[in-house]
Parts: structure tokens; sequence; C-alpha cells
């Protein structure tokens, strides 16, 4: 495969990810929001743990469609991919979830802020920063034809 093959499966598999994200995103946000309409709280514990709820739900979505159609190619569905997909959704997880923990906390507990606001800033800006990190490590170490840990997975 030449240079320009090699960008333009590139650029579609990044559009291919990136629609993937708006879905995940929108499942990420939306149960965050489902959350706080149905139980509202300025208890930042509690909104963690909506989140938290939030963003296992959109990993479980972001496997299910990054595994069947944005890298199809390149998906086992073996052991190795699937531990590193959860390793990776739990660094996506955590990243998550210490941005969104650095920017409620003091929002919620010191100014008067509406809770679903703060949420949801806090959510675009923290699902913004880990779904970037995530593509790089689905590229080029989940679903990547190199293999890292040869023998391990």
């Amino acid at each position: 495969m030449n240079k320009r093959e090699k960008m333009k499966q590139g650029s579609i598999r990044f559009s291919k990810f990136s629609m993937v994200g708006l879905l995940n995103a929108v499942v990420d946000i939306g149960v965050l929001n489902l959350f706080l309409w149905l139980q509202p709280t300025r208890e930042p514990g509690l909104l963690l743990l909506y989140n938290g709820v939030a963003l296992v739900l959109a990993n479980a979505n972001s496997y299910v469609w990054n595994t069947m159609w944005t890298f199809r190619g390149r998906s086992e569905h073996g052991l190795r991919q699937t531990t590193l997909f959860v390793l990776q959704a739990v660094l996506n997880i955590a990243v998550s979830s210490g941005i969104f923990w650095a920017l409620i906390h003091p929002l919620l507990t010191d100014t008067d802020i509406p809770a679903y606001l703060v949420g949801n800033v806090a959510k675009i800006i923290s699902v913004l920063v880990a779904s970037t990190m995530s593509f790089f490590l689905m590229r080029y170490l989940v679903f990547s034809r190199k293999r890292w840990f040869k023998g391990r997975l």
C-alpha cells in the first residue's frame, strides 16, 4: 500500500472513529443527564458516580462499534484485543473521571452554578480529552497489526 492509500485509509478510519465517538458522547452525556434529571444533586461524589456509570456504558458501546465497524479489518475478538481494549477503557475512565472531578469539585462546592451546567461542561471537556487519547491507544495498540506484547497476551 502506497503512502496516499495509507493516508486515505487512516482518514476513513479516523472518520469512523469520530462518528462512533459522537455516538459514545451521546450515550455518555445522555446517561449523565438522565441521572441528573431523575436525581438532581450538587454532591460531587454522587455526580462522579453518575459519570462513572455513563463512562462504562459509553465504553461498552465503543467496544461494539469499534470492533464491528471502525477497526473491523483488524478486529480479532480474542483475549489479547479484549484485554487491551479493557485496559484502554479503564485508562479512559480514569482520565475522564479525573478531569471531570477536577472541574466539578471546586465549581459545585464554591459556587452556585447549576449542577447540570457544571456537569455538562465538565463532561464535554473530559470526553474530548479522553476520546483523543483512546483513538491513539486503539489505533496503535489495541487494533494494531504490530504485536507489542508478543506471547504475553
